[in-house]
Parts: C-alpha cells; sequence; structure tokens
C-alpha cells in the first residue's frame, strides 16, 4: 500500500511489511534522481529491498515471506514503481517467477518438489533475473542451446551446458540466479535455470533505451556453462512459454502497468511538491504564487484525476487476474470466454494507464517555468521511463485487438512476439 489511510483497513501482515519497505522506499526515492545520473547499477538498492521483504511478499510465512495475497501484494510493486521504476522492472523477473511458482497445477507430480525448492531459495533471499530474449527471434526459434555433455553430477545425471547470446536480460546483473530459454540437441525448446555465479556467464550492461536505463536490460552470454540437473524444464514451464493461461502476457502485462501506474503517482506528488517549492511567479499569471494561481492549480488537479483513473484501471484487473492464477494453481481447466474476457481487460486497462501516465508526465511541465527542467530535478525521467515501459508492447496492435473482439468477436490474441506475423504460431 502507499497511504497510511489505505493501510487503516488492511490485514496485520500488510501493516507489517509496509512498516518494513517504506523507510526503504523513501529511501530510493530521494535517491533516484542522482542514481540515474550516476549511470549506475545499484545493487545495495536491490539488496534493501530483499532484507526488508519486497522480493518474499507473495512467498508463504512457513518459508520466511510475507504470506501476501496477489492483490495485496500488487500495490507494493506499484509502490516501489512510484520509488524508482527502474528498480521494479529490474526485479519483473522475479515477481513472475514467484506467481510462476505458486500457480503451478498442484495436480502436477512435479510441482511439490519444484515448489518447495524454489520458495525455500527465495524465502532464503535468492534474486531472480532473466535471459529470455534473442535479437530478431521469432517464437520457436529459440538459439541458445542446452547442450548434453558426457560429464556426470552427484546423482550420476548428465551435466547440461548452455550456449547462446540473449538481450533484454532484465535483472540478471542484479540476480542470484537467472532464467534462460534454450533448446535442446533435438531442437526441442527447454527452459533453464542457472546461478548468475555459474561458469561461463558473462553480463553486459549495454541496454541503451533513454529510458529505464538502470534496469540491466543488456546482453547476457553463456559460454558452456553448467546447468543443475533439477534445473531443466520442458516446454510449457518457463515464462515465456504461454504454456497456463494467467502466467502469460496477461502476467507480463501487468507488472508493465502496476510500474507505469507508480510514475504516474510520481509525476503528482512531485508536480505539486514543485509547485509548492516556487517562490517565483509570472508577470501574466493569475496570482502572485504559483500554489496560488488557479490554472497552475488546474494542471495539477487534472494530473491528479488521470493517475486515479490510471489506479482505478490497475485495480480494476486485479482480481480476475487472481482468480485465473488460483483456478491454475488448483489444476482448474478455464473457459475459454473468460480467457478472453481476462487478456481484454489487461489490454483494455493498458489503453488506459500507459496513455494517462505518459500524458501526465509532460504536462506536468506547465506548471513551471525553466526550473522545471532542471536536471537536478529529474522530471524528464518520468516521461522517458514510462514511454520505454509502454513501448514494451504497442499500444496500436492491442487497441486493434479489442476493436476485433467488440465488433467481430475474435478471439483475443494472448502471445506476444517479434517476426513477421505470418511466422507465429
Amino acid at each position: 500500500m502507499t497511504t497510511t489511510r489505505e493501510l487503516g483497513t488492511q490485514p496485520d501482515r500488510v501493516r507489517a511489511a509496509h512498516q518494513k519497505l517504506a523507510p526503504v522506499f523513501d529511501q530510493i526515492a530521494a535517491t533516484a534522481v542522482s542514481r540515474e545520473a550516476a549511470g549506475e547499477l545499484d545493487r545495495d538498492a536491490v539488496h534493501a529491498l530483499r532484507d526488508a521483504g519486497y522480493t518474499t511478499l507473495r512467498v508463504p510465512e512457513e518459508y520466511g515471506g510475507a504470506g501476501l495475497s496477489f492483490e495485496e501484494a500488487s500495490w507494493f510493486l506499484v509502490a516501489l514503481g512510484r520509488a524508482d521504476s527502474n528498480l521494479a522492472q529490474a526485479l519483473r523477473a522475479h515477481w513472475l517467477h514467484v506467481e510462476d511458482v505458486l500457480s503451478r497445477p498442484a495436480d502436477d507430480p512435479a510441482t511439490p518438489e519444484f515448489r518447495d525448492r524454489w520458495l525455500r531459495r527465495i524465502g532464503e533471499g535468492a534474486i531472480v533475473g532473466n535471459a529470455l530474449t534473442e535479437r530478431g527471434n521469432v517464437r520457436g526459434q529459440t538459439v541458445t542451446r542446452l547442450h548434453t555433455t558426457e560429464r556426470r553430477d552427484a546423482e550420476g545425471h548428465p551435466v547440461r551446458v548452455l550456449t547462446g547470446e540473449k538481450f533484454y536480460s532484465t535483472g540478471a546483473a542484479y540476480a542470484d540466479w537467472i532464467l534462460v530459454s534454450a533448446t535442446d540437441d533435438d531442437g526441442q525448446p527447454v527452459s533453464a535455470a542457472v546461478p548468475s555465479t555459474a561458469p561461463g556467464i558473462t553480463i553486459v550492461d549495454d541496454w541503451d533505451g533513454f529510458g529505464q536505463q538502470l534496469t540491466a536490460s543488456g546482453t547476457t552470454r553463456f559460454a558452456s556453462t553448467p546447468v543443475p540437473h533439477a534445473d531443466i524444464a520442458p516446454p510449457g514451464d518457463g515464462p515465456d512459454s504461454g504454456g497456463r493461461v494467467a502466467f502469460g502476457q496477461a502476467l507480463a502485462q501487468y507488472v508493465h502497468l502496476a510500474v507505469l501506474t507508480g510514475i504516474g503517482q510520481a509525476v503528482v506528488e512531485e508536480g505539486a511538491g514543485y509547485v509548492r517549492s516556487r517562490t517565483r511567479g509570472f508577470s501574466h499569471g493569475a496570482a502572485e504564487l504559483p500554489g496560488q494561481d488557479p490554472q497552475v492549480l488546474h494542471v495539477v488537479g487534472q494530473a491528479s484525476s488521470q493517475i486515479f483513473g490510471a489506479r482505478a484501471a490497475f485495480a480494476a484487473i486485479l482480481p480476475e487476474l487472481a482468480r485465473q492464477l488460483q483456478a491454475e494453481s488448483d489444476g482448474r481447466i478455464l473457459p475459454e470466454i473468460d480467457v478472453d474476457r481476462l487478456y481484454l481487460s489487461v489490454y483494455q486497462a493498458q489503453q488506459v494507464i500507459a496513455p494517462a501516465v505518459l500524458a501526465t508526465a509532460t504536462a506536468i511541465f506547465e506548471v513551471g517555468g525553466a526550473s522545471a527542467a532542471s536536471a537536478s530535478r529529474g522530471l524528464d525521467r518520468h516521461w522517458r521511463n514510462a514511454r520505454v515501459l509502454a513501448s514494451h508492447n504497442p499500444l496500436i496492435y492491442r487497441a486493434r485487438i479489442i476493436g476485433d473482439w467488440e465488433v467481430n468477436a475474435t478471439p483475443v490474441e494472448r502471445s506476444y512476439t517479434v517476426g513477421t506475423p505470418g511466422q507465429q504460431q
């Protein structure tokens, strides 16, 4: 949660988590501008979040976590997006992996061992990053190879090794474990997890976007990197597989929307703070001080209202996502119409949240003069970060999908990748 008022009606576990995390969020927000100006990955900030319980919010208490529900934890994701969207995005793979672990079908024989292994790791402080995407790849054409060698581990299993290169490996430089998509010797897709300190791994911070610069979203190379036998999974088990309904683009987009909503809150709060601090007005202003100028107040009021709408749109998708995740954990088959409506609601929320945040991050500069553009304030980072986040899944395609549903009842697309449309499955 983000305000004392909102906490008043929350369970004790939520208030306890807030008490631990609020000071960390405040410190991260206070240093966000200087951190971005320095251009250096801040592992200390990530470790502070871990130590305060952010990475274990959804982990059950018996494994050392806070045991929050999906909806309860989601607002902490928004709060970190408000404090520093770089860090919220950098931990996206970790957040998604926890949901992957928790939503595994209970009737799958592999689930208990997989669940126990990962919840123990994460409960003990492990942070997860990813190396899933390759430049120019098309679904089903993952190039990174998972080879079997003649070596054997302590249990007699063949030792497999990863060889290849990934890009957009968000969070890998902050992580203890890296999730990797690959193909095996027979050309079949598999998922693997490797310790970030394993031999043959090189992580390069070469992401050159004008926003979200500190998300560690650059290149990861694997040169005969050994993979623990227990951490190799078949197709349909990875976060890029789409093998389960909610654990796919709906959930992946939800993280972007949470972070965007947090950025919007930061814009309003920092914009209002900037207006309060100003002691010099314009000769053609409507009041002596900007904080009394009705036109300036109008801009702030509109910004506040737009982000209120963004928060409402984000809140609207949470119950349905939570239901779908629980259904998958229960091993229930979901009606196609329910799946369509889930994805439709997430895509509709995207059409509300992203434009609102982008518009607000631009309009807030109308409340001040040249001082609003000072690099020391860093107000520009909000638009840059929001613009990069909103570009991950272009709004134009999602709007077309929504329209096709409304007009033609065409089933809602549930996957997203790059490449020629005719090549996608």
